[in-house]
């Protein structure tokens, strides 16, 4: 990824700050294969086109979902963003906000909820499991074309609705200002379920990606500074091409997301986008990346 394409696509999404960087080009599993998949929870099926956002179906009760994301578009790589209409807000007000360019990002974005959806490269679909309550939700893609989203009505549980299924998560990540707690030490590689909380009070993404062998926590944030002031880090590394290995959108503060990740042993970074409440940078030249390793 060179310092074009990141600060297009990290530049192109200041408003949210929830952007996807286009890291790599491998993130899927075949289809049926995601060890969320038969869990019987309710199902929403996600699909971005160039022409917008479809989801089926357009109403569901409240609780854990199995969200099956397919990005048909022609992005790189995106993630469904599921955001709770904040209060008093129509569908047209929050698209017409989002849409406008901006000093800031705006404050409903921190006071309302994001549920988090998982990423996709181009032609693949993943999963993963969302916590949904009941009103009346957007979803979206922040790539592009921006914004482009539909609604969803999420109605309250009923004693039909199916219940809670208990998920055994072999890694768990806390999401907070600003750190990923959790990823000290080595997590296992392969296929498994990741458990990622928000325990902050901002919103935080989670993308996942490949750094070369004996990286560092510092190289890594001296690197992305250097992709975003154009003065290369003597530290710097280069990321290349390297594949994302997958990620969440938003995430707002108390939501928890099941994300199935599929790691070979290895280096990896992880980093946060959203910028910050007070100040606008992204959390991640706040300090909101690490470097650790999958065995």
């Amino acid at each position: 990824m060179d310092r074009r394409e990141f600060l297009r696509l990290v530049g192109g999404a200041t408003i949210l700050g929830f952007g996807i960087p286009a890291l790599g080009r491998r993130v899927a599993w075949a289809q049926g294969t995601s060890p969320v998949a038969d869990l019987g929870l309710p199902e929403l099926t996600v699909t971005f086109t160039d022409a917008g956002c479809k989801v089926t179906p357009s109403q569901t009760t409240a609780g854990w979902t199995l969200v099956t994301f397919t990005n048909s578009s022609s992005e790189q790589e995106d993630s469904p963003d599921f955001m709770l209409l904040p209060a008093g807000m129509s569908v047209a007000d929050v698209t017409s906000v989002l849409a406008t360019p901006d000093a800031a990002p705006p404050s409903f974005i921190y006071e309302t909820t994001f549920a988090g959806g998982p990423l996709a490269s181009m032609g693949k679909t993943t999963q993963s499991v969302s916590y949904l309550t009941e009103g009346d939700w957007l979803v979206f893609s922040a790539g592009e074309p921006q914004f482009a989203g539909t609604t969803l009505s999420v109605t309250a549980a009923s004693a039909a609705s199916p219940a809670p299924v208990a998920i055994t998560a072999d890694v768990e990540v806390s999401l907070q200002e600003f750190a990923f707690v959790g990823l000290e030490q080595p997590v296992p590689a392969e296929l498994h379920i990741w458990k990622l909380t928000n325990t902050g009070q901002q919103p935080h993404i989670m993308i996942v990606f490949p750094v070369p062998d004996g990286t560092t926590t510092e190289q890594l944030l001296a690197t992305v500074m250097g992709f975003m002031t154009g003065t290369p880090a003597a530290s710097a590394v280069d990321l290349g091409d390297a594949p994302s290995a997958g990620g969440c959108s938003a995430l707002s503060s108390g939501q928890t997301l099941y994300l199935p990740l599929d790691l070979t042993a290895g280096t990896y970074g992880a980093v946060c986008f959203v910028p910050d409440e007070q100040t606008g940078a992204p959390h991640v030249l706040m300090g909101m990346g690490t470097v650790f390793t999958a065995a």
